[in-house]
């Protein structure tokens, strides 16, 4: 008896089932499969070494590195011809009147101290100047008119005491800036025979002791100031 509805035994044919979710990202397992093995990947770099410090150059070496683009301000063919150029005029040295060179020289001596003297003298009067000072500034020692500026007397004092007071004295009084000073020396009066020892003394004390190089001039005194007993002495300044 044959069953209705098709061939007996073969089975019911089924419709397919959807996917429960979107297959996007089947078949990735294969695909990893079928990749061949990458190499190993790197790791952090390895550190750079610093590079070494160039030798230190020399101070000679630093200089011609420091002036190598200088320009010189001048060839060797200019420096040549300064060299050559000619010598400057010589310009003829003016000369001086005699009077003048005499003036000058007398001057001169003055300052330093080798002028001659020049002397005046009777029995009691007595007066001494460098040759070369001024005639004006005699006359104004002559008259007082330069008022002395300290005084030393040497009445009571030996020979030999009264050349070293005088030496002291002027020293003292160079020292002291002093121009003029007064020394009262006698007359001699009252010494053996009346001869005024210290009074001749002193004039030779004067011209060539150790204080003479200071001694521009000496001139006897005005009687308000001890006259013939007296000397103004004028100094170096």
């Amino acid at each position: 008896m044959k069953k209705k509805g098709g061939r007996q035994g073969a089975p019911a044919q089924s419709s397919p089932v959807p996917p429960a979710f979107n297959p996007a990202f089947v078949g990735l397992a294969d695909l990893k499969k079928n990749l061949k093995p990458s190499a190993a990947e790197p790791g952090p770099p390895a550190p750079v070494k610093p590079a070494p410090p160039p030798p230190t150059a020399g101070d000679e070496a630093l200089f011609r590195a420091e002036m190598a683009d200088v320009v010189p301000l001048y060839s060797k063919a200019a420096s040549r011809r300064l060299k050559e150029a000619p010598s400057p005029r010589a310009w003829p040295t003016p000369q001086m009147p005699d009077e003048d060179i005499e003036a000058l020289r007398s001057l001169a001596d003055l300052v330093s101290g080798r002028a001659e003297f020049d002397l005046t003298h009777t029995a009691e009067f007595v007066e001494g100047q460098t040759r070369g000072l001024p005639s004006t500034l005699m006359e104004q020692l002559r008259a007082g008119r330069i008022p002395f500026q300290d005084h030393l007397d040497l009445h009571g004092l030996t020979l030999t005491q009264s050349e070293a007071a005088v030496t002291r004295f002027i020293l003292d009084s160079v020292a002291k800036g002093r121009r003029s000073v007064l020394l009262i020396h006698g007359r001699g009066l009252g010494s053996p025979d009346g001869v005024p020892v210290i009074k001749h003394n002193l004039e030779n004390l004067l011209l060539h002791g150790p204080a003479a190089k200071y001694i521009l001039a000496f001139t006897t005194a005005r009687p308000v100031d001890g006259g013939l007993g007296a000397s103004y002495v004028l100094l170096r300044g």
